[in-house]
């Protein structure tokens, strides 16, 4: 969420350590390119969670969809670029690679698998998340992030409700509600972070998923 401290990236090239920066405007990439970057990842608007947006408060101002931002990076930077935000199934990727892309990046799409070990409730209800089911509020942390519709966000971005307080006095408020929704299963009160592409996320082995996804959106492109 942001660039390092020069200091910091000095290390980093005395270290030999690559540096992904994620970037959610044009502007962010050119930044982070000049600040000595080595990879930038394009985030969209659609992704699950917080974004990695440098200003926490333009986080809602600021929502480019990662199909209008993607080639605007590429043709931005001299850097690879990584798409991320919305992808989960392979047509996702195939119209990521066509569009410039280095590499693409899932998130919400592999949470169904058993490996991420989410509660029962949530992968449930993402396999049934269109779109327009998901929102972005800060009524879990205090920032914004993407979650899907559950009762208590409904209830907490209400007109007549009051507004979330900052990061991370918010999550602290919240923190006992999470951790009992979690114990008990309880979707509607739980942090279920979800990108829009929410109901393409398979329920199957995290290693089966990627091969499938890579072998289907190279027979796509080549």
């Amino acid at each position: 969420m942001g660039l390092y401290p020069p200091s910091w990236i000095g290390r980093f090239k005395e270290n030999e350590t690559v540096w992904f920066a994620t970037a959610t405007t044009v502007a962010e990439a050119r930044a982070a390119e000049a600040a000595g970057a080595d990879v930038i990842v394009a985030q969209g608007s659609e992704a699950g969670g917080h974004r990695g947006c440098f200003d926490a408060e333009q986080a809602e101002r600021l929502q480019v969809g990662l199909f209008a931002l993607l080639p605007a990076i590429v043709d931005a930077v001299r850097l690879p670029v990584v798409a991320s935000g919305g992808i989960a199934d392979a047509r996702g990727i195939a119209a990521a690679l066509m569009l410039g892309a280095s590499a693409v990046q899932i998130g919400t799409g592999f949470l169904r698998c058993p490996e991420a070990k989410i509660p029962g409730a949530w992968a449930d209800a993402l396999a049934h998340a269109t779109p327009e089911r998901t929102v972005v509020s800060r009524v879990f942390s205090g920032r914004a992030g993407r979650s899907l519709e559950t009762d208590y966000v409904r209830a907490a971005t209400a007109p007549d409700a009051p507004a979330a307080a900052p990061y991370p006095v918010q999550r602290g408020l919240t923190a006992a509600m999470r951790k009992d929704a979690q114990q008990t299963n309880d979707v509607q009160r739980m942090q279920a972070w979800a990108g829009q592409s929410a109901a393409l996320a398979k329920a199957e082995a995290a290693e089966t998923l990627a091969r499938h996804l890579w072998n289907e959106a190279r027979s796509m492109v080549m």
